[in-house]
């Protein structure tokens, strides 16, 4: 029996700034894949290229940005060779995106309403009636409460929580076989976080959604997702399922993300930090783009930039010494 084909794969993608000061590699060769109905966390420090990538599978991608290379095939069809004609009966109705702000996601001067019926009407071609039903119904489903009433309210008559949880119905309306969700609590409480992330999860389950998770919060993708791929500097470097890369991460990027991660089973004075910051992604290190800031690093590690390969677990990981944190440091001064 052939293995059913992924829903999306991403080939060597690579999406550049192009600036006056030289080109910013903001996601440089990455490659993945997701099936139906799979749950993906990517995550990584702010500016390793998650939202870009995001970005770049919506077809959002504006000057001075610009897609270089690399596909992104969605259920076998290239997006990148599309028209934004084309593109726009794609997203929105199989592809959909929710924003990290949802204040900024909808227009203040018209009701919810109003913005979820124009979002049927033109995807799923229903009249004013069927439209008003539909968007009720959804907003009932992501438990806003009395959602009639709220159907005609403006979005500044919500709370955060509530506004993002719009911002979910309004992605789900069409049934997308692909959501992205691109920072969705970064705003919220811890309360409304876990609300939300809860929400998000059963739709998903009965739904069968695929939903790509961008975070820093490495606890909300523990909670949530299947499998993490972990991101650095435009690329990928650790990806496997999520319990077997929490439990042995290969990298000592993803090492240190975690360790950085403040526990309440033990006791410590001093919070773990990775040193150093992120590099120019206009002149990136031309080895590993982690060297600089690894304790682990050697002349290897400067000079000859690791392929991604299987270490000890099942996890695939580009570094020179996936599988071997312990072994001992031989390391290169950063």
């Amino acid at each position: 029996m052939l293995a059913a084909k992924p829903l999306l794969e991403v080939h060597d993608l690579r999406t550049y700034f192009l600036t006056d000061q030289g080109d910013v590699r903001a996601v440089d060769g990455i490659s993945f894949s997701m099936n139906e109905g799979e749950r993906l966390g990517v995550v990584g420090e702010s500016g390793s290229g998650k939202s870009v990538t995001a970005a770049s599978i919506m077809g959002l991608i504006d000057p001075p940005g610009a897609i270089v290379g690399g596909e992104i095939r969605f259920r076998g069809r290239d997006l990148v060779s599309l028209s934004e004609r084309e593109m726009q009966r794609i997203r929105g109705r199989e592809i959909a995106i929710i924003f990290q702000d949802p204040m900024t996601a909808l227009d203040p001067v018209f009701t919810i309403g109003s913005q979820m019926t124009e979002t049927l009407r033109i995807h799923r071609n229903m009249t004013k009636k069927e439209a008003r039903t539909v968007a009720i119904d959804t907003l009932r489903d992501v438990h806003i409460p009395s959602p009639e009433k709220r159907f005609r309210d403006y979005p500044h008559q919500f709370s955060g929580g509530m506004r993002q949880r719009v911002v979910i119905a309004m992605a789900l309306l069409c049934d997308p076989t692909l959501l992205i969700a691109d920072e969705p609590t970064t705003a919220l409480d811890v309360t409304s976080q876990a609300q939300v992330m809860d929400l998000m999860l059963g739709l998903a389950n009965d739904r069968g959604t695929a939903v790509m998770l961008i975070t820093h919060d490495l606890g909300v993708v523990a909670g949530f997702c299947e499998n993490v791929q972990v991101m650095y500097a435009g690329e990928i470097i650790e990806r496997g399922d999520a319990k077997s890369l929490y439990a042995n991460p290969e990298h000592p990027y993803t090492r240190g993300l975690l360790h950085s991660v403040p526990r309440l089973d033990e006791e410590s004075k001093t919070l773990y930090s990775i040193r150093g910051s992120a590099p120019s992604l206009t002149t990136p290190p031309q080895g590993c783009r982690f060297w600089p800031r690894c304790d682990r690093a050697t002349d290897l590690c400067v000079s000859e930039r690791p392929e991604p390969c299987h270490g000890e677990d099942t996890n695939e990981c580009a570094c020179h010494f996936a599988g071997e944190l312990h072994r001992p440091h031989q390391g290169v001064d950063a």
